[in-house]
């Protein structure tokens, strides 16, 4: 099997069966150098969708903080420590509670699960002028997804039983991440419900 193939099939396999997959990824061990480029490249290509997402919403309904984060100088730095923080939150949190994960692993597993969220981000892209509900619609899925993904990959990654219980430690990382952001933007003087302009 071509490399191209073998990340085709685990891209599969995210979707298919999480736990799989993330045996898989964290097995083929890959270069520190290798996941921090990983982490440059997604942020670069979720900046893009994002941009490419606004760009089918009409101008007066676009917030200030999502033009923001669809700026390349402000939304790539503020992607890239986003990311970082998230598996720095999962690797300590989930060692709080007797896990076994590193943060290198951590941090490939939120690179690998937000690449693969590009694909329903894309397809929203596509369906949002010509069917928003539907659109709308794959949006919440997304979240789901993402959730179930994530929880399931940590279940992996700390060598936790239950998905449910890593769900909950998710949500708290990501609760932590949101106040970091939050204040970030604030003092940048972008507020989250500020009109475009």
């Amino acid at each position: 099997m071509t490399l191209s193939g073998y990340f085709f099939d685990l891209f599969v396999t995210t979707f298919r069966n999480p736990k799989l997959a993330a045996q898989r990824l964290l097995a083929l061990d890959l270069p520190v150098e290798a996941r921090w480029l990983g982490l440059v490249l997604v942020s670069v290509l979720t900046v893009i969708a994002t941009k490419l997402m606004l760009a089918t919403v009409p101008e007066i309904e676009v917030q200030a903080w999502e033009r923001a984060w669809s700026d390349p100088w402000f939304g790539l730095p503020v992607q890239v420590i986003s990311m970082t923080l998230l598996a720095v939150a999962i690797a300590l949190i989930g060692r709080f509670f007797g896990g076994a994960g590193r943060f290198e692993d951590a941090l490939v597993a939120v690179v690998w699960i937000q690449g693969v969220m590009l694909a329903p981000q894309l397809v929203q892209i596509v369906l949002f002028p010509v069917a928003p509900a539907l659109a709308g619609l794959i949006a919440i899925g997304s979240v789901g997804l993402f959730f179930w993904m994530l929880s399931n990959f940590t279940c992996v990654l700390h060598g936790f039983r239950s998905a449910l219980g890593a769900f909950f430690g998710i949500l708290g990382s990501l609760l932590v991440l949101a106040m970091i952001i939050a204040v970030l933007f604030s003092v940048l003087g972008v507020f989250p419900y500020g009109t475009g302009g």
